[in-house]
C-alpha cells in the first residue's frame, strides 16, 4: 500500500478518488467500503436540476421529495432515515440538530464538483448517525490552469436559473468563486389542499483559496452560503398561505503538513448552519437555529509499504436556537478514532474503532472490520462487518411543548450492527458489483403517546434491514450503459411490518452516447409500492419515469442542452399526498471558455 502522499500523486483522475471512506485519498477500487462517486462530468451529463434528481435510484439509495423544487427531501440510504445517514460539505457536518435531517433541497447543484457517497456504517470513522453511510458533497473546483464557466437554463413551471463561476489553480495557488440564482413558480405541493402554485427561490455562493508554501505546508479556506425562499402547503391549514427562509452555510479551514516522507497530519476547523424561519399569511410563525463548530487533528502514517495507521481527535460543539423551548440548548462531543489498513499478498484488512464522549448521552463505542480478498485479477471478494448509532436530537432530549409535550433526557442513542458481504469484477468489458448486507437496528426512538394528545420519545424500536444491491457499467455498440438494483427486505422487529416510505424494488438505467458533437441519453428510474404508515394500510403505488435528454455542442466553448423529465407524463408520488411536476421541458446554454 503506497503512502498517503504516494497514493493521491499516482492518481490519475480525480474520477477515481474518494476520501470519504477511510478519510484519506484512496481509489475506488481500493477502499474495501461500498462507494459510489460523482464527478462535475456525470453531473453535467445528467443535467439533473437538483441533488434529488441527481441522487434518486443510484445504487442502495432513494430520494423523496414533498412537492417540487425547495421542498422538504428525505433520503434513504439502504433502507435506514434521513436522520441516520451523515452528510458532509468539504468535510463539514451539516444539517438540523433539532431535526437531525440535512435540507437537500437548499444545496445548490450548480455548486457542486462531486458527491461521494458511501454505503453501510462509518461511525468508526465519523461517529454518531453514519449508521447507514456517509454522504459528502465537495464544492467546485478544478485542477490546473483557470477555467471560467456560465450556465443559463429555463423550463416548466417558469423555472429560471443562472450560474457563473471562475476556478483555478496556478503555481502554488488555488482559488475559485462561484454565484448562482434559482427561481421557479412550481406547481401546488400538496393534494387536495390550497391549489395554488408553490415557488422556490434559491441564491447561493461558494469560494475556495488555497496557497502551498515553500515548506510543503498547505493551507485551504472554502465556504458555500445557500438562501432559499419556499412557499409550501400544509395540511393543518389548507387555506393558509405557507412560506419560509432558510439558510445552509458551511465554512471551513484546513491545515496539512508532511515532516516527512510516511507522515501526513491535517488540522481543520469548520463552521455550520441550518436556519429555518416560517411565515402563515405573511405574518412570523416560528424559527429554528442550528450551530455546529468543529474541530479534528488527523494523522495518516505509513508503516512500511504495505500498510497504513489513521488516528485523531473530533471535536463537535452543537447549538440551537428557536421559538419553542429547550431546557439544554447545546452540547460538546469528543472522540479519539484510530484505523489500520494493510495489505498482504492479495488481502487487505481494514481496522477502526472509534470512543465518542457526548455531554448529553455519555460515551459510545464503536467499531468495523473489512477483509478482502483478490480471487482473480478482475474479481475481488469483501466481508465486512460494523457498528454504528445515531445520536438522540435536541426535540428528542430537549424539546418543551406547552401542551405537555416533551422530550426525553434519559434516551440513549439508537445502535446499529451491520454485516456485509461484496463480490466486486472489473473485466474488460466494464464493471460490476453484488452487495448483500443486513443491518440490524436496536433501541429505535419513537414518539410515544403517554397521555391523551400528549407525545414523549422513548427507545422502544427495532428493524432489521435485508438487502441486496447489484450494479454494472458498460459500453455496448458505442452506447455507455449503468444500471443499479435494489433489493431491500426493512422491516419493524416488533411488528414484522415494512417499514414506512420504503420500497422493496428500485430500478435505474442510464443510457449516453455521443454521435460526433451531439449526445444523447436516457434515465429509466423505478420503484415498487411503499406504506406511509405503520400499519401498512396507507399505500403509496410504485412507478417508472422516462427521462430524455440531449446536448449539442455548437463550438468548442458552447454548449446547448434539452432534457424531457417524465417523458410519459405520469401521475406518481415518492411521497404519498404530494405532487410531482408532471412531463417537464428544460433547456440550457452553457459557456465554458478555453
Amino acid at each position: 500500500m503506497l503512502s498517503p502522499i504516494a497514493l493521491a500523486q499516482a492518481a490519475t483522475s480525480i474520477n477515481t478518488i474518494n476520501v470519504t471512506a477511510s478519510r484519506m485519498s484512496q481509489t475506488v477500487d481500493e477502499t474495501l467500503a461500498s462507494v459510489t462517486v460523482l464527478t462535475r462530468t456525470e453531473i453535467e451529463k445528467s443535467q439533473a436540476r437538483d441533488i434529488t434528481q441527481l441522487l434518486d435510484g443510484i445504487q442502495g439509495l432513494s430520494m423523496s421529495n414533498n412537492g417540487g423544487l425547495g421542498k422538504t427531501t428525505s433520503i434513504r440510504l439502504r433502507g435506514t432515515n434521513s436522520n441516520q445517514v451523515l452528510v458532509l460539505i468539504d468535510g463539514v457536518r451539516i444539517g438540523s440538530a433539532t431535526l437531525g435531517t440535512v435540507s437537500f433541497q437548499d444545496i445548490p447543484l450548480a455548486q457542486v464538483e462531486r458527491i461521494e457517497i458511501v454505503r453501510g456504517p462509518r461511525s468508526q470513522l465519523y461517529g454518531a448517525d453514519a449508521m447507514g453511510g456517509v454522504i459528502q458533497i465537495f464544492t467546485k473546483r478544478v485542477q490546473s490552469g483557470t477555467q471560467i464557466n456560465a450556465d443559463a437554463e429555463y423550463g416548466s413551471h417558469n423555472t429560471r436559473r443562472l450560474a457563473l463561476g471562475v476556478n483555478g489553480s496556478q503555481h502554488n495557488l488555488e482559488y475559485g468563486f462561484n454565484l448562482s440564482d434559482l427561481h421557479t413558480d412550481g406547481f401546488s405541493a400538496l393534494k387536495n389542499n390550497n391549489p395554488d402554485d408553490d415557488g422556490y427561490d434559491n441564491r447561493a455562493f461558494s469560494g475556495h483559496l488555497g496557497y502551498r508554501f515553500s515548506n510543503g505546508l498547505k493551507l485551504t479556506v472554502s465556504a458555500l452560503r445557500a438562501k432559499g425562499e419556499n412557499e409550501y402547503d400544509s395540511a393543518w391549514g389548507p387555506a393558509n398561505f405557507y412560506d419560509s427562509e432558510s439558510i445552509q452555510q458551511s465554512l471551513n479551514g484546513k491545515l496539512e503538513y508532511s515532516p516527512n516522507d510516511i507522515w501526513d497530519i491535517s488540522l481543520s476547523v469548520g463552521e455550520s448552519r441550518d436556519e429555518m424561519t416560517s411565515y402563515v399569511n405573511d405574518v412570523f410563525n416560528s424559527f429554528f437555529n442550528t450551530k455546529r463548530r468543529q474541530f479534528t487533528w488527523q494523522n495518516d502514517v505509513a508503516l512500511g509499504e504495505e500498510s497504513i495507521l489513521t488516528f485523531g481527535f473530533d471535536y463537535l460543539r452543537d447549538e440551537v436556537a428557536g421559538t419553542s423551548n429547550y431546557s439544554v440548548n447545546e452540547r460538546d462531543n469528543k472522540a479519539v478514532f484510530a484505523q489500520y489498513q494493510r495489505e498482504f499478498g492479495r488481502n487487505d484488512i481494514s481496522i477502526g474503532l472509534r470512543h465518542d464522549d457526548n455531554e448529553s448521552f455519555g460515551t459510545y463505542n464503536t467499531g468495523s472490520i473489512s477483509l478482502g480478498r483478490e480471487l482473480t485479477e478482475t474479481l475481488r471478494l469483501v466481508a465486512s462487518y460494523g457498528t454504528g448509532f445515531r445520536a438522540p436530537t435536541f426535540n428528542d432530549l430537549y424539546y418543551q411543548d406547552p401542551w405537555g409535550s416533551n422530550g426525553n433526557p434519559n434516551l440513549t442513542p439508537e445502535e446499529s450492527e451491520s454485516l456485509e458481504l461484496s463480490l466486486r469484477g472489473k473485466p474488460s468489458w466494464g464493471r460490476w458489483n453484488i452487495n448483500l448486507f443486513r443491518t440490524d437496528i436496536d433501541d429505535l426512538i419513537d414518539w410515544v403517546e403517554v397521555a391523551p394528545f400528549t407525545y414523549q420519545p422513548q427507545n422502544i424500536g427495532r428493524a432489521r434491514i435485508n438487502g441486496m444491491e447489484a450494479g454494472v457499467t458498460t459500453e455496448l455498440a458505442g452506447w455507455e450503459i449503468s444500471g443499479n438494483l435494489t433489493l431491500l427486505d426493512p422491516r419493524n422487529r416488533i411488528t414484522g411490518k415494512q417499514l414506512t416510505d420504503r420500497s422493496k424494488r428500485s430500478l435505474r438505467i442510464d443510457i449516453d452516447r455521443a454521435f460526433g458533437r451531439t449526445e444523447v441519453g436516457a434515465t429509466f428510474n423505478a420503484r415498487s409500492h411503499s406504506f406511509s404508515d405503520t400499519d401498512n394500510t396507507l399505500l403509496t403505488d410504485g412507478f417508472g419515469t422516462l427521462d430524455l435528454r440531449v446536448a449539442q455542442h455548437l463550438t468548442s466553448e458552447w454548449t446547448l442542452r434539452g432534457q424531457i423529465s417524465n417523458l410519459f407524463d405520469r401521475d406518481y408520488e415518492t411521497i404519498r399526498t404530494y405532487n410531482t411536476g408532471g412531463r417537464e421541458l428544460f433547456v440550457s446554454l452553457h459557456y465554458v471558455p478555453k
